[in-house]
């Protein structure tokens, strides 16, 4: 009986302070709407930020998939030996996929798109000019540089042409570059994020600030009647966590709605394979995995509120020597 009763007050008590806290937004409707608009604008601009990230890293990662490595065979080696170096490379945990192409498979492929060169080298009864290739995809295009590294060590001398692999810095130049540009647009999300993260924190900072200075002789009267400290801060960190679940049902909706429109629309025109990757993971980001992006914005939404309203309690309190 004794638990019964004190969950009992304990919900009445949770009850009355989150009714102090929407009495609190309410006496101040144009600033709880205003703050409420511009969390949302900027949750709503940061999921577009959002958006070009995941569309920007499905683009480096569709180009990344082509920039695979072409291993040359040196002439002569045997099936056996280009077996078994395909299989110890599949063993390789950077390794995605490994694609033995023999010279005949190169030079039939070769002659579909141009028949005239296999006609000339049958009437001049030439042998195939070209080589037995190893294509090695990676799972990250930041791994392809390692990979080029670990196949010119001197166990592979007498089966990879190393000549031509050495001679490929043009193949190491594009992985770089992808890497480096990988890196920067990672930073970039990163440093965006704390920064609205930040911005967000301080509007309802703010907000709260004024609505306890707009309402301190409640406040005042409220400790008058008895009320508990943890109660007046209850009221008004409630009061900034209903600002952070209504900007960012506001904004998520307006983001799905506004980027999943453009993202169809643009999939129907566009042809780009790359720019059609990039399209297609912002329509998985905020249609097939939606509740999953509503849930953690929803809790970092809510953190914010409840960070940035008790440090706004907390210091007027402390000012009025609440302790």
């Amino acid at each position: 009986m004794h638990f019964a009763g004190n969950f009992k007050n304990q919900f009445i008590w949770l009850k009355r302070a989150i009714l102090n806290g929407w009495q609190n937004l309410l006496r101040n409707k144009i600033l709880s709407i205003a703050t409420v608009v511009i969390i949302a604008l900027m949750l709503f601009v940061f999921n577009l930020v959002l958006a070009l990230s995941f569309a920007t890293d499905s683009v480096i990662a569709n180009v990344g998939e082509k920039l695979d490595i072409s291993v040359e065979i040196q002439p002569g080696v045997e099936n056996y030996t280009i077996q078994t170096f395909v299989e110890t490379l599949e063993r390789k945990p950077e390794i995605k996929e490994v694609v033995y192409i023999s010279k005949d498979e190169a030079l039939g492929r070769f002659g579909f798109k141009y028949p005239n060169i296999i006609s000339f080298l049958d009437y001049h009864e030439l042998s195939n000019p070209l080589p037995d290739v190893v294509r090695i995809v990676s799972y990250d295009v930041a791994d392809n540089n390692t990979i080029i590294s670990y196949l010119e060590d001197p166990q592979f001398s007498q089966i990879v042409n190393q000549e031509k692999l050495q001679d490929d810095s043009e193949q190491k130049t594009r992985n770089e570059k992808i890497i480096d540009i990988t890196g920067f647009i990672k930073k970039i999300g990163t440093w965006l994020i704390l920064i609205f993260a930040l911005v967000g924190v301080l509007i309802i900072f703010n907000s709260i600030n004024i609505n306890i200075h707009t309402h301190k002789h409640e406040i005042n009267i409220m400790k008058l009647v008895g009320a508990k400290y943890n109660f007046i801060r209850a009221g008004f960190i409630f009061e900034g966590i209903i600002f952070a679940i209504a900007a960012i049902l506001i904004s998520i909706g307006f983001s799905r709605l506004i980027l999943s429109y453009l993202a169809k629309n643009l999939v129907a025109i566009i042809s780009n394979e790359n720019l059609l990757a990039g399209l297609n993971s912002i329509l998985l980001h905020f249609e097939e995995e939606f509740w999953w992006t509503l849930s953690w914005q929803l809790i970092a939404a809510v953190i914010a509120g409840v960070l940035s309203s008790y440090l706004a309690i907390e210091l007027y309190l402390r000012k009025k020597h609440a302790f």
